[in-house]
């Protein structure tokens, strides 16, 4: 029988009891004279060497008249020599304890990855849902693991990808996993893992795993390889940081314009300083939803240190983005003057969306600092990309003369269970979604791709209805409603207001199409990416834009429900 890692400790720890018990008994009888409180220091001192390889019955005991400086110094030596069994067999005994907490685990959490985006996972874990979860960490010496250790959450060391540490971790009872990791081949590695266990045990326990893609193109090259778990308890969803990020940022920016006054449409260009990971997932966001008038006359400007690079590469992902926004990427090489004046950034007081959006913290603070200094005379805010520095963003937030300032992406935000698990994000999407199956009760051709339930769409679909719901802040600040709405039966459009929301509404599905490689053709086909209704709203057919104008009249009833 192949013992597991903690029935092995479990028997290394219960062999040292063992030995120190019979030497203990075994030298009060070779040496009677030990039993006295004068020699119990030269017994404790005979069984340490013993548990480390010495002879039990080496030599006799001390002389009665060693001198008292000696004595002291054995007991001494004692301390040391305990002291560092003690931290050797805390940290082999701390280990088992670990594995046997975690084997009592029932319907917990279990987070792969110690990182710093982990270690505010375990917070928010402990101070917002109270809940202690069981990490899998493969560094044993990772600077983070006591940390996580004071929050009450029980670390296992070991490699997730391996079956035996999955289980060591209690992956058969565990509710919910997540991996929030950015190598996609351990992501991978691990959800096979997971699906072997299953299959191997016929577990029954209901496991909702989470898993971190950095590249969402993935995403459904992962579900069409056949790892999904129909046949089994495993509810799969991948997820992507940046990309959940991108639909945070664009859902506060109607409330920030709301409360400062201002109208959604005196937004003529959105800048881009910086262009890392999370800037281009805004960038996706921006051409799916920033759609704010029939004009569609939005310039979207984005600075980057390789700004050729960065563009033919854009292109080769979305041929059809310019057909969309006038997108361009230009060349930043440190100077802020420079783009300050080719965007007329000091002149212009409320028509610019201004994100600096490097990968570097300090470098986005530096740059917003830099602009916030040479364009003292305007007010629209500055938005920075900013993770970490808590205390900074505190200390810059309580300052009047830089209140310009706006941070988000900060990783109390994006470290949030209800954030991954996107059960807050996606849950009108989903009731979008719902609502639109049940209209088309199985008199539509459209593609079961778009049909079928939430959890088995592609993302691509599921994208569709987190662009329409993502939109409908907009539409009502469009229409000078508050968001969010408090009594959605209340709500009213005008005859003009639906015109304008529903083309609105076609050019934002165009937009959702074209991102996704889709392009006119006389008859729709799913294999080509061709559809008649991607033309402008002039040209529509009657029954098409009735369609837009049904979408606008629904959002009540969608709201309602």
């Amino acid at each position: 029988m192949k013992l597991t890692r903690r029935q092995k400790g479990l028997l290394g720890i219960l062999f040292i009891v063992f030995l120190i018990i019979i030497s203990w008994v075994g030298l009060s009888k070779f040496f009677p004279e030990s039993n006295t409180l004068r020699y119990l220091p030269d017994r404790i001192y005979r069984i340490i060497k013993i548990v480390f390889g010495g002879d039990p019955t080496a030599s006799g005991l001390e002389d009665n008249d060693v001198p008292w400086e000696l004595i002291v110094a054995k007991i001494c030596t004692i301390g040391i020599l305990i002291f560092g069994a003690f931290k050797i067999i805390q940290k082999v005994f701390s280990e088992q304890l670990n594995l046997l907490k975690a084997s009592f685990k029932k319907d917990h959490v279990i987070s792969v990855g110690i990182s710093k985006k982990g270690r505010q996972l375990f917070k928010n874990l402990k101070e917002e849902h109270h809940k202690k979860a069981v990490a899998i960490e493969k560094e044993t010496e990772h600077a983070d693991i006591n940390s996580v250790k004071k929050l009450g959450h029980i670390v296992i060391i070991g490699n997730a990808e391996e079956e035996n540490t999955l289980i060591e971790a209690g992956i058969k009872r565990a509710s919910t996993l997540i991996a929030f990791l950015e190598n996609e081949q351990t992501v991978i590695e691990i959800i096979e893992s997971i699906q072997d266990i299953y299959d191997e045990s016929k577990c029954t326990n209901l496991l909702k795993a989470y898993l971190h893609i950095s590249n969402p193109r993935l995403i459904d090259l992962v579900k069409n390889t056949g790892i999904h778990f129909q046949k089994n308890n495993i509810d799969l969803h991948f997820f992507n940081i940046q990309k959940m990020l991108a639909r945070q940022f664009f859902a506060q920016i109607p409330l920030d314009m709301q409360s400062s006054g201002k109208q959604l449409s005196d937004i003529k260009k959105i800048v881009f300083l910086g262009y890392g990971d999370f800037a281009k997932a805004m960038l996706i966001q921006v051409m799916r939803i920033f759609h704010i008038s029939t004009a569609n006359d939005l310039q979207v400007s984005i600075y980057s240190e390789k700004a050729d690079k960065d563009r033919k590469y854009f292109q080769e992902q979305y041929p059809k983005a310019q057909k969309i926004f006038p997108i361009a990427f230009k060349n930043f090489d440190g100077s802020y003057n420079e783009v300050i004046e080719q965007e007329k950034l000091a002149d212009n007081d409320s028509d610019v969306l201004f994100i600096t959006s490097f990968d570097q913290d300090q470098q986005n603070l530096n740059a917003a600092l830099e602009i916030l200094n040479k364009t003292q005379q305007v007010s629209y805010p500055i938005y920075v990309l900013n993770a970490e520095g808590k205390g900074l963003r505190k200390l810059i937030r309580s300052s009047d003369e830089i209140d310009r300032i706006k941070f988000f992406g900060q990783m109390e935000d994006i470290c949030d269970l209800e954030f991954i698990t996107g059960e807050k994000q996606d849950r009108l999407a989903q009731s979008i979604h719902d609502d639109y199956r049940k209209l088309l009760s199985g008199a539509s051709s459209e593609s079961s791709k778009y049909t079928s339930d939430w959890h088995t769409l592609t993302e691509d679909a599921k994208d569709a209805n987190r662009a329409q719901a993502d939109h409908i802040p907009y539409k009502f600040l469009m229409t000078g409603k508050n968001w969010p709405v408090h009594e959605p039966q209340n709500i009213m459009f005008t005859e003009d207001e639906v015109e304008t929301l529903a083309i609105i509404e076609h050019n934002r599905w165009m937009a959702h199409r074209y991102i996704n490689g889709w392009d006119f053709g006389e008859e729709r086909n799913d294999e080509l990416k061709l559809h008649p209704s991607l033309i402008p709203w002039e040209i529509l057919s009657e029954s098409e834009k009735q369609k837009d104008r049904d979408t606008i009249l629904r959002i009540k009833i969608l709201l309602n429900s």
